[in-house]
């Protein structure tokens, strides 16, 4: 015997419908392939962090960091002793730096604290936009680079 709803449905119809369906059900599994899933990337001691230039002769992850954060408040003494900078008499004496070092090395100014003073700002900017190109950091275990944020406190002077 043949169900009732089966009695409105020819059978052309019926292939049509099944076909639409495992069509529809495929379509859907592709979909959630095709999606990117973002694996853990929380800081791990293993991974190696960004790498000034000069620095990669460092025997550890951790004297090369200190090498690293050495070299860019270095750099930006070097810039400001190159092109003197006067400070407003209510500029903060000393200000930290946002700073991110994104997957091809390149050195981005993300922040400063405090950030009231635009010239500042400004000078800051064109400091940053100097530094090298830097090996960037990497997750050693995924095996691809990453961008990495953190700060840098530098001591401003007249």
């Amino acid at each position: 015997m043949i169900p009732q709803i089966f009695l409105y449905f020819s059978i052309p119809m019926l292939r049509a419908f099944f076909i639409g369906l495992i069509i529809l059900a495929n379509a859907c599994n592709q979909a959630d392939a095709e999606q990117v899933r973002k694996p853990n990337t929380s800081w791990q001691s293993t991974d190696q962090p960004p790498v000034y230039p000069g620095c990669e002769d460092r025997e550890s992850t951790a004297d090369q960091w200190d090498c690293f954060q050495a070299s860019i408040s270095r750099a930006v003494g070097v810039f400001f002793t190159d092109n003197p900078f006067p400070l407003n008499p209510n500029a903060p004496k000393a200000v930290v730096l946002h700073v991110a070092v994104d997957q091809k090395g390149k050195v981005q100014l993300k922040g400063m604290e405090p950030d009231n003073d635009l010239a500042i700002r400004k000078a800051m900017q064109m400091a940053i936009e100097k530094l090298p190109t830097m090996s960037p950091a990497t997750k050693t275990n995924l095996g691809v680079t990453a961008q990495v944020q953190f700060r840098i406190p530098i001591q401003l002077q007249n």
